[in-house]
């Protein structure tokens, strides 16, 4: 199961594509509280070396994590400092990714 979660793919149902997305964010934002923003960058790396192993790269893939991933993150950080600017970003970012990404796959 791990491997299967660990290898990159393109979803094709809107709901799970949706779903990727809301889980890296909900990432991010543990990612944040833990380390900062140094979890942005780990997490990068480990998207490459996620590519690297699994011997094929769906840039996409990779590219919507890392954003879920950055928004989540955003999100948290706008929480903690009571930015109402930053939490707003990190939500409209998120929300107008999944909403793009949801018409194409419907």
């Amino acid at each position: 199961m791990i491997r299967e979660l660990l290898t990159p793919e393109a979803q094709r149902d809107p709901y799970a594509w949706a779903s990727v997305l809301l889980a890296h964010a909900a990432l991010g934002a543990a990612g944040w509280a833990a380390i900062g923003w140094w979890a942005v960058l780990v997490y990068v790396a480990f998207e490459v070396a996620q590519a690297v192993a699994a011997r094929r790269l769906y840039a996409w893939d990779s590219i919507l994590d890392a954003c879920g991933f950055t928004c989540g993150a955003l999100l948290a950080r706008g929480l903690w400092s009571h930015d109402a600017r930053l939490t707003g970003a990190g939500i409209a970012v998120a929300a107008c990714i999944a909403i793009a990404g949801w018409k194409a796959r419907a």
